[in-house]
């Protein structure tokens, strides 16, 4: 045959493979019926959701023609091989893009019920949760799960079935105790609420084959993580999200929440001190406000009717020496208070004045000599005997230097001494030692604070 008449009959040869692929490709996918893609087999269903992208075949005749023009010295049985690994390769490509699925159906359903048990919750809420609760186990078939998950600062799997009967934990079951390890001042483990976390547990709860659904019993006070990006991740893993918000009123709480005081005030100035509180609902209580280690002079104590939400108390105080003063308010609640850890606060005011000296003579009538000179240098002077010396930190605050003349440690006791030796590791505050007979030094302070660096 002559080399034209051949690439005749191989140009025909590749348009009628190409009509051929384009009537099949039109009258098998484009005009097909919806469920020719899909069959069924053993309760399972395979379908290709995009059968149309079986039209990357309709260029099998490009791949021919390309294996013709190629410029490879390849013997005959070579290229036909190169020919098939290619059709295959572009067939797997054409059913990958028309992506096939297989579908399980199940009715099967594995619920998770999480419950806050924090400190913010009332146990009036915690028993309408229990009742909720009862009532999914009650209405759950013989095939569905039900999984109960309590949280606060941490989550919890608690077990819902004794001897394979269901049986719901009683609300102090429900409630996290506080564990042996760790400080008895350190916040429970109800002090925190984490949803986030308790989501993040139920993940792991869910069995293959089943529907998943979480069921969140909430006040909605949430301390720690982020529900709403949770939720989000939660629907991207087929978990559905319904909520139960408690309808209970919160728990009687009654706290301080801050303490305002001036930027600037002068000695012997009358200022106003502003205590802000919070009272869940309305009750009665009482103020203490302190100055230091005494009562506030001016106005001490307050007997208050709160209402329900914040409110602002007023104190007038003055300041008669300069330095740094210590405010404490204390609140005494006079009705139901449920975390009672935040009913102190505590705010400390510079007060600008003379340096005040705490000068300590173990020989009173020699006192006069050196408080005349400190007064004459523009020093506050505060002259006491041993026995008169402070015995907190408190009191030590406001002096700014303290000086010890012959006072042996037997003078001061073991609870003035630490008073003494922790107000000179502040950084800001001297201390002078004068020793005569009696002396300071050894043997009268030898192996004391009094000889210790700080």
């Amino acid at each position: 045959m002559r080399p034209l008449a051949r690439r005749i009959a191989f140009g025909g040869f590749l348009v009628a493979l190409a009509g051929a692929l384009t009537y099949a490709y039109v009258t098998f996918v484009l005009r097909a019926p919806a469920d020719a893609f899909r069959f069924e087999r053993g309760g399972e269903t395979f379908e290709l959701l995009a059968p149309e992208a079986f039209g990357v075949l309709l260029v099998l005749p490009l791949l021919i023609l390309g294996l013709a023009r190629s410029l490879a010295d390849l013997p005959w049985p070579q290229r036909v091989l190169s020919l098939l690994l290619r059709t295959a390769f572009l067939a797997l490509v054409a059913l990958a893009l028309a992506s096939p699925v297989r579908t399980e159906s199940t009715d099967r359903v594995a619920t998770v019920v999480l419950v806050d048990v924090s400190d913010s919750v009332t146990d009036e809420a915690l028993a309408a949760a229990r009742t909720e609760l009862e009532r999914v186990l009650a209405a759950r078939r013989a095939d569905d799960l039900v999984r109960l998950v309590t949280f606060a600062e941490r989550p919890r799997l608690v077990p819902i079935e004794r001897d394979g009967k269901p049986s719901v934990p009683s609300i102090a079951e429900l409630r996290h105790a506080r564990t042996a390890k760790g400080p008895a001042a350190a916040p429970g483990p109800g002090a925190a609420t984490d949803i986030q976390a308790a989501l993040q547990l139920a993940y792991g709860l869910y069995p293959p084959g089943y529907l998943k659904r979480a069921l969140l019993f909430t006040d909605g006070v949430e301390t720690n993580g982020d529900l709403l990006s949770e939720a989000n991740r939660a629907r991207s893993f087929g978990v559905r999200l319904f909520t139960r918000p408690y309808r209970e009123p919160p728990p009687g709480e009654v706290s301080v929440v801050g303490l305002r005081l001036p930027d600037k005030v002068d000695v012997g100035q009358s200022f106003t001190v502003t205590a802000e509180l919070y009272a869940s609902r309305p009750t009665r209580a009482r103020l203490r406000l302190f100055q230091g280690e005494a009562l506030n002079g001016l106005d001490p104590v307050r007997e208050l009717e709160l209402s329900g939400g914040r409110s602002e108390v007023e104190f007038k105080s003055v300041v008669r020496v300069g330095g740094e003063v210590t405010y404490a308010l204390e609140l005494e609640p006079q009705g139901p208070d449920a975390f009672r850890e935040n009913n102190r606060y505590r705010a400390t005011l510079d007060v600008p004045g003379r340096p005040l000296v705490l000068y300590v003579e173990g020989q009173p009538a020699r006192a006069s000599y050196l408080a005349n000179a400190l007064t004459a240098q523009q020093f506050d002077v505060d002259v006491r005997a041993p026995s008169a010396f402070p015995a907190s930190l408190g009191e030590m605050e406001r002096f700014d230097f303290v000086i010890l003349s012959d006072t042996p440690r037997e003078a001061l006791g073991p609870a003035r001494t630490r008073a003494r030796r922790d107000s000179w590791r502040d950084p800001g505050r001297g201390l002078g030692l004068a020793a005569g007979p009696p002396r300071v030094g050894p043997p009268g302070g030898g192996h004391t604070p009094h000889r210790r660096p700080p």
